[in-house]
């Protein structure tokens, strides 16, 4: 069982100032690697439940395609969520593996969440790219709590959990917040669309935390639905799902051949 250890205060950000919503929202959420890089995979596609979805809104889509992009770039932000057919295009969604999306989301003062979508952007007059790396680089003024804790195998497990925006999205900075290189990239789980627990792959014995992970992320969220009920292989911008097998209490992980490339060329202990 993991233990307590300590928690690092929150960060904080200032969101940009719009008039009002002259339409309904076009997407309302709970609250919406090492650095913010752009993963593979083309601009538009699916999310799942959990995350932002398009709909109607024309009103709304169209007066945020009218602001100032100085004002916008403020407000972009990105949202870690499931695939499925909650999004679409022209939804700017990047797939982050064959489970998770990265969606990038506006902002809105008062706490809704608008879905960006390819013609607001070519409105703005910003790329896929540059509305990626805005909306990565602004998760930095977001609020969350990090808890650290005590795992097997000598690891050491790192819970986030927002205040204001789904801490999920940190996994697109997962290094930078964690202050820590990631070359082997970090076991993950997502026991709400709140919380990320992360452990950073130092040893071959990591994968013995795994149900460290899941027992801690039950303790935080209390058994709220999991945005999903898998752990995952964070590398180099992909996640990658993991088999877990269970002996009893014990754990087993099997991964991709890239997975066991990767563990093999980490220390034993």
């Amino acid at each position: 069982m993991a233990m307590f250890r300590r928690n690092r205060p929150p960060a904080a950000g200032q969101p940009a100032q719009y008039g009002p919503p002259t339409g309904q929202p076009v997407a309302v959420g709970g609250g919406p690697g090492s650095g913010p890089g752009m993963p593979p995979g083309a601009v538009g596609g699916a999310a799942g439940p959990g995350g932002p979805a398009s709909g109607p809104g024309g009103d709304l889509r169209q007066m945020l395609a009218g602001a100032p992009v100085d004002r916008v770039r403020l407000d972009l932000r990105l949202v870690v969520t499931r695939p499925g057919p909650h999004l679409a295009p022209p939804a700017m969604v990047w797939p982050l593996g064959d489970e998770l999306v990265a969606v990038a989301c506006v902002k809105l003062p008062d706490g809704q969440i608008v879905t960006a979508e390819v013609p607001m952007a070519q409105a703005w007059g910003m790329g896929a790219e540059d509305v990626w790396l805005q909306s990565a680089t602004n998760l930095r003024g977001e609020h969350f709590a990090r808890s650290e804790f005590d795992a097997p195998g000598g690891a050491d497990m790192y819970a986030f959990v927002g205040q204001g925006w789904p801490a999920t999205a940190q996994l697109t900075r997962l290094g930078e917040a964690l202050g820590a290189d990631l070359p082997a990239g970090a076991l993950v789980a997502f026991p709400d669309d709140n919380t990320l627990i992360s452990v950073p792959i130092r040893n071959q014995r990591i994968p013995e935390t795994v149900s460290a992970m899941f027992a801690t992320g039950h303790e935080l969220t209390r058994g709220m639905q999991p945005l999903s009920p898998r752990a995952y292989w964070w590398h180099e911008g992909v996640a990658e799902p993991l088999d877990v097998q269970w002996h009893g209490q014990q754990a087993h992980v099997n991964g991709s051949a890239r997975f066991g490339q990767v563990m093999a060329g980490v220390p034993q202990r």
